[in-house]
């Protein structure tokens, strides 16, 4: 059994993106884990001690069927494998790794707290995790929103961790990368996958992607599907395609042309859409 982890990442010292970038490879390389998304990297001010460097936060879905206390301590292996020492509380660190969300457990012992006991104040940590899951909720059921997170407030976005790109939220790294922001990208076409027909709806929207992308027109996803068909299981959302500006006309016409004509698809062709074979 498996459980759907978010995992809080963050460093003011050294290389920040290449110790993010060690220490999601970490975490990939631990037993039954796969790093499902990752949102893209925010600068925050620090706080608790503010004379310090800027921290570089990000939040992983993960999906691992270790426990969370296990987990815990994988992790605090991993931050040590790192370079992480015993330092002053909330001070400069080369990596920090927190378990934000497992599932929906709650843990109260000496050594863990799950929800991590100050997420909901912290802005560098909510506004990554709104980034790859904006239906997360509390284990109550109760959703998670950005008003009350005030402290550590995100001042920009430095955009994916190398290494990651695949698994980051695009529009946001365009947004990032030119300052064109959002309104530069249109929806083009969007589907619900999920458990019922989610396998239908994901082949025919990432058929509709390869045709774009066939005819010369960039894609870009919100947020980014999984590379896996089975995680999308666990991923019950809808998914929008977009295409920039100045191509919205022309796709259109070419996804109504697709969708008024009978279409032979091969999941071979087209399995992992963006980001297959």
């Amino acid at each position: 059994m498996s459980a759907d982890v978010f995992l809080g990442l963050g460093c003011n010292l050294g290389d920040r993106m290449a110790t993010l970038g060690r220490a999601l490879d970490g975490i990939a390389a631990l037993d039954a884990t796969y790093v499902l998304a990752v949102a893209n990297v925010v600068e925050s001010e620090p706080w608790g001690v503010t004379d310090q460097p800027a921290f570089a936060n990000t939040v992983a879905r993960v999906d691992t069927a270790i426990p969370a206390d296990r987990l815990l301590v994988a992790l605090k292996e991993l931050e040590a494998g790192l370079g992480r020492t015993a330092g002053v509380r909330y001070g400069p660190r080369v990596i920090d790794i927190d378990i934000l969300l497992y599932g929906d457990e709650e843990w109260e012992t000496p050594a863990l707290e799950i929800p991590h006991p100050r997420l909901a104040e912290r802005d560098f940590a909510v506004t990554p995790l709104l980034e790859i899951a904006p239906d997360v909720r509390w284990p109550d059921g109760s959703a998670i929103a950005r008003e009350g997170a005030t402290e550590g407030r995100v001042s920009r976005v430095l955009g994916p961790v190398p290494g990651y790109e695949d698994r980051t939220p695009l529009p946001a790294r365009v947004h990032a990368a030119d300052g064109g922001g959002e309104d530069s990208w249109e929806q083009v076409a969007s589907s619900q996958f999920n458990v019922a027909g989610g396998l239908t709806y994901a082949t025919q929207l990432r058929f509709e992607a390869s045709v774009l992308e066939q005819e010369g027109i960039p894609i870009a996803w919100d947020p980014l599907p999984p590379a896996e068909e089975y995680n999308l299981y666990l991923m019950p959302r809808t998914y929008k395609l977009l295409v920039p500006s100045r191509y919205a006309d022309r796709a259109r016409t070419l996804l109504d042309e697709v969708r008024s004509a009978p279409v032979v698809i091969d999941e071979d062709d087209v399995r992992g859409g963006p980001d297959g074979d």
